[in-house]
């Protein structure tokens, strides 16, 4: 999948939470803003990734000690994440919103034809029977309905004044 379905699905994901905890404006905003980052973090392992690009040495480090889809898109990573934000005692919605973040990336990389090798260091690569090619319709159809999702969330409450004034 794209950088920006990646984002989508991150940024949907902190708004739930937000509303889930009912967090006031700056922890929402900051709990948005980690899940959307989070959501593209799994990429560092590729240098030509949104988030490659802007910490190329970390990448190129991680790139050639691991592979791209390897480590990054591991349970172990995630455990590792979870195991250092604990460690951090971070709020329960920010870690909420990070781990679930990060899974998106990993449940959506399995998606595409290659998959991830969700269980390393075993080299067993996992994707779902139905995949679709990075970049393309499918790809591009998810980032749009999970933004479009996020406003909703976001927006929900006036969303329905809105359509209650005009069915009224």
């Amino acid at each position: 999948m794209t950088g920006k379905t990646h984002s989508a699905a991150g940024l949907l994901i902190g708004a739930v939470v937000s509303r889930h905890f009912q967090l006031d404006l700056f922890e929402s905003v900051t709990c948005i803003v980690l899940s959307g980052v989070a959501s593209i973090f799994p990429d560092i392992c590729h240098t030509q990734s949104k988030i490659g690009r802007h910490f190329r040495l970390l990448s190129l480090l991680v790139k050639h000690m691991f592979g791209h889809r390897t480590l990054t898109h591991s349970i172990l990573f995630i455990f590792i994440f979870y195991f250092l934000l604990h460690m951090l005692q971070t709020p329960l919605y920010y870690m909420i919103g990070v781990i679930c973040g990060m899974i998106s990336h990993v449940i959506l990389d399995m998606l595409t034809p290659r998959g991830v090798k969700l269980f390393f260091p075993l080299p067993i690569r996992v994707r779902f029977p139905i995949h679709f090619k990075t970049g393309g319709i499918v790809d591009l159809s998810l980032a749009s309905t999970f933004s479009i999702m996020t406003m909703f969330v976001l927006f929900e409450s006036t969303m329905k004044s809105i359509l209650q004034h005009l069915l009224s």
